[in-house]
């Protein structure tokens, strides 16, 4: 397994569960379909539009962001809002 996707596709999840949102519901909202959903939790690889999907759906957006600023964005609290 690919340790940054599951990362995203966790921390998806854990979005989803704060919305009140099923995996079933996100599956369907983001049309990857159930299955898809278990084979990208599990995946060393995935397409860029799939993980699209699973964040539109849940009002996420895929961002670049340098290393080196990773731990000054969290100590300034501004990585997440």
């Amino acid at each position: 397994m690919n340790a940054d996707l599951v990362e995203l596709v966790t921390e998806a999840l854990a979005q989803a569960k704060k919305q009140g949102l099923r995996q079933k519901d996100v599956a369907e909202r983001s049309q990857i379909g159930e299955v898809g959903l278990s084979r990208l939790k599990k995946a060393d690889d995935a397409r860029f539009s799939t993980l699209q999907a699973l964040g539109e759906s849940l009002g996420l957006k895929l961002i670049w962001v340098p290393d080196s600023s990773l731990v000054e964005l969290v100590t300034k609290g501004e990585l997440f809002d």
